[in-house]
Order: C-alpha cells, then sequence, then structure tokens
C-alpha cells in the first residue's frame, strides 16, 4: 500500500511539471496572442509599432521602455502616468505612457517628431501673435493640487555658472509659472506651487539616451548628458485620478549641458549661451500641465513648440495664452 502511494505521489508530482512546462512555454511563444513588437526579450518597445491602447495580456510590457522617435519612457507601476518633455531648437516632443490599474497600457504624444524645416527664427515669431494678444495654450493630463517638493543638484551645475544664482534661476523659473508672471495684466489664479528643499546629490530619474526612469520619489533638478540636439529634458510622473486631471507625484529636469552652454545673465556679451531661468520656466509649465504651443502660429508663447534661442529672456515672462491655460486648470 505504502509502495502504490508513493507511486501516485510521484507521478502527480511529475504531471505537475509537465503542466508548469507546458504554461511556461505559452507565455514565451510569440504567437497570434502576442503583438510582434513586444515580443519577449525586447527590453525597448517602439510606440509606433503599438496601438494606442496596449493590452497587456497580449503584450506584456512590465518593466520595459517604450521609445518614440529618440525619447522614452519606462512603464510605470500600475495606477500612474509618466510624461515625457524632449526641448530643442527644432521643436519639442512629448511622450504620455499611462499605466492605470487594470491590463491596459495607453499611450499619447506618438509620432510628435519636431520638424527642422520649421526652424525658430524672428520671422517665425514675428508672423505670430504678440504675446499678450494670443490666446492660445495645450493643456495635458497633469495637475499640482496642492505643492510639489524639489531638488537642486547643485554638484552638477557647470563651474561656469554660480551655484547661488543657477539655483536662483531655478526657483524663479517655477515661480513664473505658479505665479502666473506675465505681462498682460493677467492674475495669479494657480492653487499649487513648488517647494525648494535644498541641495541633493541625487541624480534626476532621465537617462542619457533621453528616457524617464521610474521615478524615485524625489523630484530634482540638475545639469548632465543628453542627446545633442536636445537643450533640456522633463519627465512628470503623475497618480492617475479619475475624472479630474492627474496629480502631479514627481518632476525631474535635466539641462544638457554637455552640448549647450548655459547663462543665469543675459547680457550684450553672451554669445550662443541658453538662459536658464527661460527654459525652467517652459519645463515647470510641463509640470504644471501645460502642453506645446504650435510654433508656427503661437512663437511669441513662453509654451510654445521651440525655444527662441539663446541670449534671450522673453520666455521668463508669460504670454496671454500661457497663463490662461495655467488659470484655467486651477
Amino acid at each position: 500500500m505504502l509502495k502504490r502511494m508513493t507511486s501516485i505521489a510521484a507521478a502527480l508530482a511529475l504531471a505537475s511539471t509537465a503542466v508548469a512546462m507546458f504554461a511556461g512555454s505559452l507565455m514565451a511563444q510569440t504567437g497570434p496572442e502576442v503583438y510582434e513588437a513586444c515580443a519577449p526579450g525586447l527590453e525597448e518597445l517602439q510606440a509606433g509599432d503599438l496601438p494606442e491602447v496596449v493590452d497587456e495580456d497580449r503584450c506584456p510590457v512590465d518593466g520595459r521602455v517604450i521609445v518614440d522617435g529618440g525619447i522614452g519612457a519606462v512603464v510605470p507601476e500600475p495606477g500612474m502616468a509618466i510624461t515625457a518633455n524632449a526641448t530643442s531648437p527644432e521643436g519639442n516632443q512629448y511622450l504620455v505612457v499611462s499605466n492605470p490599474r487594470g491590463d491596459e497600457i495607453s499611450l499619447d504624444g506618438v509620432g510628435t517628431e519636431p520638424r527642422s524645416e520649421a526652424s525658430s527664427d524672428f520671422g517665425t515669431r514675428a508672423s505670430s501673435p504678440s504675446a499678450c494678444r494670443d490666446p492660445y495654450f495645450a493643456s495635458r493630463d497633469a495637475k499640482v493640487y496642492n505643492y510639489n517638493r524639489w531638488y537642486a543638484n547643485q554638484g552638477s551645475i557647470p563651474d561656469n555658472l554660480s551655484k547661488v544664482r543657477a539655483v536662483a534661476a531655478m526657483k524663479q523659473g517655477g515661480a513664473n509659472i505658479f505665479k502666473v508672471k506675465d505681462s498682460c495684466g493677467i492674475p495669479d489664479r494657480v492653487r499649487g506651487e513648488l517647494r525648494y528643499e535644498g541641495g541633493t546629490s541625487r541624480s534626476v530619474d532621465i537617462n542619457t539616451d533621453a528616457t524617464c526612469n521610474s521615478s524615485d520619489g524625489k523630484s530634482v533638478i540638475g545639469f548632465g548628458d543628453l542627446p545633442s540636439s536636445y537643450t533640456a529634458y522633463a519627465c512628470v510622473s503623475s497618480w492617475i485620478v479619475d475624472n479630474a486631471p492627474n496629480r502631479v507625484a514627481h518632476s525631474d529636469i535635466r539641462l544638457n549641458k554637455f552640448d549647450h552652454a548655459w547663462t543665469t545673465s543675459v547680457g550684450g556679451s553672451c554669445q550662443g549661451r541658453y538662459d536658464v531661468q527661460s527654459s525652467i520656466t517652459h519645463e515647470r509649465g510641463h509640470t504644471f500641465g501645460l502642453g506645446e504651443a504650435p510654433e508656427s502660429n503661437h512663437g511669441n508663447l513662453t509654451m510654445s513648440s521651440q525655444t527662441n534661442g539663446p541670449c534671450q529672456t522673453s520666455e521668463r515672462s508669460l504670454g496671454k495664452g500661457d497663463a490662461r491655460g495655467l488659470n484655467s486648470k486651477y
């Protein structure tokens, strides 16, 4: 009797092993139930090869990177979204990866690569309405509900810049957004703010290849390396909220010091240097839920899709559309 029971137990164990091996082989297959674009073994998934809504049962994306035209983001944890924003003289690019609780991932901004032929020149801006006559704004699904604490990686600041002045420019760039600093007479109705918590040695959650990493729980601004065409890059992580804008959790910003020069004081001797405060103002617009305005018709707005270039401070001051966009959200 004991020998028979032992034989039955052994048979059951072999059967369980066989079932597990069979199930594992099914999961590894790239048959009709798995998108070809996200076959097992691919660490990076091309957003352009995926639908706007990705079925995770057919495309397991957890921990993988979704990339689009040179920018990307690690798929966030369930219940969160992440927005990657790249800024360059040729135009801005963004990608949103949302992971609501469930089994679907949604993508937005796919294919928004900048067009170099639409260069940001004085002719483009001259043909656009003046900043205080242009009411246009674009909104993203994000909002700072109360406040966001942030830190500066002071060790990353270029040697030619005063650390004190660089941090002051970062602070003021944020204040230009949440205090709605404009020259158009539009009042501040934003009910959200940024709170500076000091310096940190922690780097931003951004890779040198322009990928937003999983958030480490801290909002950090720093200088570092990016693809050469980008002057700045921002990653905004937010909690998904039903029937309301997503709640911003963290927002990291990197300014590219390897391929572009920077200044905190634009004067007559400025040569090819980008203004820290102007760049931070634009990137903080993304933190507070603004998108880009098309450069061709709205080139004088701070949130226009192309920077106005080096040695200028025009983007420190918000235009009518920038201010309207903020006030309408808050």
